[in-house]
C-alpha cells in the first residue's frame, strides 16, 4: 500500500485568524479544518500519514503560531512557520523550518539578496532549520544568487518554483537552482488539468533533478484555485509510478517526521594504510557524500587514533534496511568501497556477520 507524506497543506480557522489576501480568493475565503484535510486522502486506498503544515501569510504570526500549536493533531507531521530573515531573528520552537514569503508585494523584488536575508540562511544552517522558499518566477535567479551563497542550508522550493510556463528562462534558472547541494523541490502550483503542459513540466523535472530532491505535495487548499486535487494527485501517482521516495521516504528524512537513531561503531585500521584512508577522507570521491545525505544520514563523523576508527553517525529516515540497500546498489559508492575496506580490519570480538563492530552506548548526558 502506497505510504503518503504531504509536504504541503495549510488550514486555518477565520474566526481566529486574519488572512487579507483571501479577499482576492473568493474561492477559498472560508475556513479550513484538520478533518477537511483528512478526508481529502479518504477516498483512496493509501497509507496516508499526514503532513507538513505552512504558515498562511497571516497578519499576525504569533496568534497563527498559537492556534497551530493548540491544535496538537498527529496528522501535522512537521511545522514551517513564519519569520522574516535576519540574524537576530525570533524563531518558535519544535519547527523544522520557517518561510518568509518572497512572491507577495510587502517583499519587493531583491528581499532575498538583502544582506539581513543572507544572515538569516545563515542561522537557519547554524541550527539545523530549513527554508521554504516561495517566490516569483521571475526572481528564480536571484533565488539561486541567494541561496548559492550559502549552500549549507536546506532550501525547499516551493510550486516549483511557481511555474507559468516552460520558458528558456524558467528551465535555465530551475537548471541552476538543481546544482545547488541543499535544494529540494516541492512538485505543487502547476495546473495539473492541462495534461499536455503537465507531461512536459515533469519530464523536464524529473530530468533535471535528483528524485531524492522532490516531494510530493498538495497545496492544500490553495489547490483548488488552479486545479483539481484528485488530478494532481492521481497524475503524479501515475508519472511517478507509486515511488515511496517521492511521496513519503524524502519528506519524512528532510523534515526529520522520524525519530533520529543514533548508530556508533568501531573497526581497526592496517598500519600501512593510515595516511591513504585519511587521504582518501580528506577527498572523498564526488557524489559520495550526496548519496549517505539521500539514504537518511544526517550525521556522519569518523575519528582517529592509532590504528582504530571510531565513527558516530544519526540516521532520521524510516526504513534503515531499505536505504542502506539502496547506497550498496549504487556503483559510486560500491567504488568508493573498494578503496576504503582493503584498508580497514575487523576489531577482535567482532561477530562474523559485522564489519564495522557496532557498539551500545552506557551514558548519555542529560
Amino acid at each position: 500500500m502506497l505510504e503518503v507524506v504531504d509536504s504541503h497543506f495549510h488550514i486555518w480557522n477565520l474566526d481566529v485568524l486574519n488572512l487579507p489576501w483571501l479577499k482576492d480568493c473568493k474561492a477559498i475565503d472560508k475556513s479550513f479544518s484538520m478533518d477537511d484535510y483528512a478526508k481529502l486522502y479518504g477516498s483512496y486506498d493509501i497509507d496516508f500519514k499526514g503532513g507538513v503544515y505552512v504558515e498562511v501569510d497571516c497578519d499576525d504570526r504569533f496568534k497563527e503560531n498559537e492556534y497551530i500549536y493548540a491544535l496538537n493533531s498527529p496528522l501535522m507531521l512537521a511545522k514551517v512557520m513564519r519569520a522574516r530573515l535576519s540574524k537576530a531573528m525570533s524563531l518558535p520552537l519544535g519547527i523544522a523550518g520557517v518561510r518568509e514569503p518572497l512572491h507577495i508585494p510587502s517583499n519587493p523584488r531583491g528581499r532575498c539578496l538583502e544582506k539581513s536575508f543572507i544572515e538569516g540562511l545563515e542561522v537557519l544552517e547554524q541550527n539545523g532549520l530549513l527554508f521554504e522558499s516561495c517566490n516569483r518566477v521571475g526572481e528564480l535567479e536571484d533565488a539561486y544568487n541567494a541561496f548559492s551563497q550559502v549552500p549549507g542550508v536546506k532550501v525547499v522550493l516551493n510550486h516549483l518554483g511557481n511555474v507559468e510556463s516552460l520558458s528558456p528562462e524558467y528551465k535555465k534558472a530551475m537548471e541552476k537552482l538543481a546544482s545547488l547541494p541543499n535544494l529540494y523541490v516541492k512538485v505543487s502550483g502547476f495546473k495539473s488539468d492541462d495534461s499536455k503542459f503537465t507531461n512536459e513540466l515533469l519530464h523536464f523535472i524529473d530530468k533535471t533533478f535528483d528524485r531524492s530532491k522532490l516531494l510530493y505535495a498538495s497545496n492544500f487548499p490553495v489547490i483548488s484555485l488552479y486545479a483539481s486535487f484528485d488530478t494532481h494527485f492521481k497524475t503524479l501517482r501515475e508519472f511517478f509510478k507509486d515511488d515511496p521516495d517521492f511521496f513519503a521516504k524524502n519528506a519524512k528524512k528532510l523534515y526529520k517526521i522520524n525519530e533520529t537513531i543514533v548508530f556508533a561503531s568501531v573497526i581497526k585500521l592496517r598500519p600501512e594504510k593510515i595516511a591513504y584512508y585519511k587521504h582518501l577522507h580528506a577527498n572523498p570521491f564526488h557524489g559520495v557524500n550526496e548519496m549517505i545525505k539521500k539514504c537518511g544520514i544526517t550525521r556522519y563523523e569518523i575519528f582517529n587514533r592509532g590504528d582504530m576508527l571510531f565513527s558516530f553517525m544519526e540516521y532520521s529516515g524510516d526504513d534503515y534496511n531499505y536505504d542502506m540497500a539502496q547506497m550498496a546498489k549504487d556503483p559510486l559508492t560500491q567504488r568508493w568501497w573498494e578503496e576504503t575496506d582493503p584498508c580497514q580490519t575487523r576489531i577482535d570480538g567482532a561477530y562474523k556477520d559485522e564489519w564495522w563492530a557496532d557498539m551500545s552506548r552506557v551514558y548519555k548526558l542529560k
